[in-house]
């Protein structure tokens, strides 16, 4: 028997764990009480991430479908040989830009898989590349771009040294923090208001989160709306922080200028807010010692999302709290993504666009909304085969339908995953990675965002179960097959002709040893190399905090200010005050809700993180549900003009009036049977994907605050979305 220090790769907290292994099995796992950032803390995703390694429905060899859509093990060589040959098959008729390349949220904690399918991507030379950042992540890294120079820069909240934190569209005392790696955030959010500050959060739900500090009801889809009303009100009262401003911004008569003629009292309807609460709040964070407004699902997945991000950063920036103990600070990895990706001119925005809807790149990527009329729609360029990384996107991506039928049109799907999904059961090839444990690795995203700057790189604990093999090997053998080596970097191509083909570990360690907390190849003698933090056992604490007055080093600007003034923003906010929000025959709006033990849709067949009665469930407020004769625990029909499902609903006044909250990427179908018995409904399959309807800044889904109707399923049903769009 022995333990191990190793990281939760779940979620963004990365949580610290201790793994007591015995004959090759992990039998227990407990919080790390020595972990720099969590500091004792972990939740039941992290606790039960083992039972996934010995999960029966796991897939442990390579499975190849048949006719029939049932699926047989074959040998790794016969499907990476028969991969390879019509994958070449498809490029000597179509090009290489006619192959895809789609990444799913998981590579964030598998940084082989990460960097692999990014150079498969660039290597390729297409277009279709997509990320699940298009859900719900794609509008920071807009911002990121225009604002500071580079996707990747996206200060953090300080939540150990705030007097003011205000929440808008997160619940992280379930989701653990996004964009945020903080360990255990209740303590850390308690601890603001015990030191005599505050904290105000606004969501349409009194969530887990809301429960606990001041709630401010708001109505889905409108976070832009308060946010521009609090900008005005600053503004009008002359309480800008004029000479932060002046040091370290241009563009504000820009901004200035965007807010300049809001309608207060129409931003209060839209809001459901009382002007007077708009103006109050924004009196309230521009006069606190210091404050920070930190935004992340429910207003990233608005259908004006990079705009109510840049008005997230536009009121810190505007109230002084930039780069400043207690406001928004900038994180130090011990990774310099931003360094390597713009090394490698990976990080971008709007360099090119969309075959079909004409949609800007962001960092290279496309949107997944855009990847069903990117197969389906004929000429040079379209779709006809992909190759997709941990991805469920059959239920997670928007227009759920659209995407599992434009998959089962392509010529060729490839996916690597460790299970027979929605998504994958439309795959030629369904090929198994090993799964962390079974593999070293780092925290890849997590420690982007560290609060307590640290580092960690561990050994597998485990052997690998069955035939599986690690993610970037699988890649790499694809690649080696249609001839390119999966990496941007110059000349990687001309080494990959002569036999040579660096492994990603060598890569990220030699970046790494060069970085700010490197060793130098043995000039700092207490500086990181892999090798030293895989000898250590746990996390290596880099700093106590993050600094502040960094701000000139850490932006990418050439003039080393922020940029307020770029005109997609003005653009932006006409287009919202242009777009009609009033729907008569879908007036409800539906928002997503975050579970604790759901990380999207991948931890669904731990038969113990779905005990207790969980289910998909609508909520729904008394008013409404009165007003439309549904009874608690009855089944509804919930329809949009895109789609319609069935669901059981719970009235509950957790919801405002007006609003109905859904727990996403549920109704499962394939072969992980545990995740396909749960029932349920796909929240996706009401959520439109046309080009008109994503954020157009940045391709984001508009998923929260779209119009629904809900009525019991005894009654008759609401028209279906070819009726309402006829």
């Amino acid at each position: 028997m022995s333990e191990h220090k190793i990281w939760c790769g779940v979620c963004e907290a990365t949580c610290g764990l201790v793994a007591t292994v015995e004959d090759d099995r992990v039998v227990k796992v407990r919080p790390d009480d020595s972990h720099p950032n969590s500091e004792g803390f972990a939740c039941p995703k992290g606790i039960l991430y083992p039972k996934i390694l010995e999960d029966p429905d796991r897939v442990l060899a390579p499975q190849r479908r048949r006719a029939d859509g049932t699926f047989e093990p074959v040998s790794w060589d016969e499907a990476l040989d028969d991969v390879g040959r019509r994958l070449n098959a498809v490029i000597a008729e179509h090009g290489r830009e006619s192959v895809g390349v789609t990444l799913g949220n998981p590579t964030g904690w598998n940084y082989g898989a990460f960097f692999l399918t990014f150079g498969m991507a660039a290597a390729l030379g297409t277009k279709h590349f997509f990320s699940a950042g298009s859900v719900d992540i794609n509008n920071y890294w807009v911002v990121g771009q225009l604002l500071y120079g580079h996707n990747l820069t996206n200060p953090v909240p300080d939540f150990d040294r705030t007097d003011f934190l205000l929440v808008l569209g997160a619940n992280p005392v379930v989701s653990h923090g996004s964009m945020v790696t903080v360990g255990n955030v209740r303590r850390r959010m308690n601890d603001i208001v015990g030191r005599g500050g505050r904290i105000v959060v606004v969501d349409p739900r009194r969530t887990e989160t809301a429960e606990l500090y001041e709630h401010v009801p708001v109505r889905p889809d409108s976070d832009a709306w308060l946010l521009a009303g609090m900008l005005r009100t600053i503004f009008d009262e002359g309480l800008e922080h004029r000479a932060m401003l002046a040091h370290q911004a241009t563009g504000v008569d820009a901004l200035r200028a965007m807010v300049a003629d809001l309608d207060l009292d129409h931003a209060a309807a839209e809001t459901g807010i009382p002007r007077a609460t708009i103006e109050q709040l924004a009196r309230d964070l521009a006069a606190a010692p210091s404050a920070c407004v930190y935004g992340r699902c429910g207003a990233s997945l608005s259908r004006f999302s990079t705009l109510t991000k840049y008005l997230i950063d536009a009121l810190n920036i505007v109230t002084g709290n930039l780069d400043r103990p207690g406001g928004m600070v900038f994180p130090m990895p011990f990774l310099d993504a931003e360094a390597f990706t713009k090394l490698f001119r990976i990080n971008g925005y709007d360099r090119w666009r969309t075959r079909v809807d004409g949609i800007p790149e962001v960092l290279g990527t496309s949107p997944l909304a855009c990847l069903p009329r990117e197969a389906e729609t004929p000429g040079p360029g379209q779709l006809r085969a992909m190759i997709a990384v941990s991805t469920n996107m059959a239920t997670t991506s928007p227009a759920s339908n659209d995407m599992e039928r434009a998959l089962a049109g392509l010529d060729l799907f490839v996916s690597l995953d460790p299970y027979i999904t929605e998504t994958n059961r439309h795959a030629d090839y369904v090929l198994p990675p090993k799964m962390l444990l079974e593999r070293e690795g780092f925290p890849l995203f997590g420690q982007l965002h560290y609060t307590i700057p640290n580092a960690s790189w561990t050994e597998a604990i485990v052997p690998p179960r069955g035939d599986v093999r690690d993610d970037w090997w699988v890649i790499d053998q694809i690649c080696k097959r249609i001839g390119i080596v999966p990496s941007p970097a110059p000349g990687a191509q001309l080494l990959g002709r002569l036999g040579v083909r660096v492994p990603p570990s060598l890569a990220v360690d030699l970046f790494m040893r060069i970085g700010r907390y490197g060793d130098l190849f043995g000039l700092r003698r207490r500086g990181l190399s892999r090798r030293k933090l895989l000898r250590h056992d746990g996390a290596i604490k880099l700093e106590d905090g993050l600094e502040t007055g960094v701000l000139r080093r850490k932006l990418h600007t050439k003039d080393k200010r922020v940029h307020l003034g770029d005109p997609l923003f003005a653009r932006e906010m006409e287009r919202m005050r242009t777009t009609p929000t009033a729907d008569a025959e879908h007036p409800l709006r539906l928002f997503t809700i975050r579970e604790l033990r759901s990380q999207n849709s991948w931890l669904h067949n731990v038969p113990k993180l779905m005990a207790g009665g969980r289910g998909c469930r609508l909520r729904i407020h008394p008013d409404d549900a009165r007003e439309r004769g549904i009874e608690d625990g009855s089944t509804v029909a919930v329809a949009s003009r895109w789609g319609r499902i069935e669901v059981e609903a719970r009235v509950t006044d957790e919801v405002m009036p007006g609003s109905v909250g859904l727990n996403q990427h549920w109704g499962h179908k394939g072969g992980w049977r545990t995740a396909v018995a749960a029932g349920g409904a796909r929240y996706n399959d009401l959520v439109p994907g046309d080009a008109a309807t994503i954020d157009v800044a940045s391709g984001n889904a508009w998923m929260n605050g779209i119009g629904v109707e809900v009525v019991p399923v005894a009654a008759p049903a609401p028209a279906d979305a070819a009726a309402l769009t006829a």
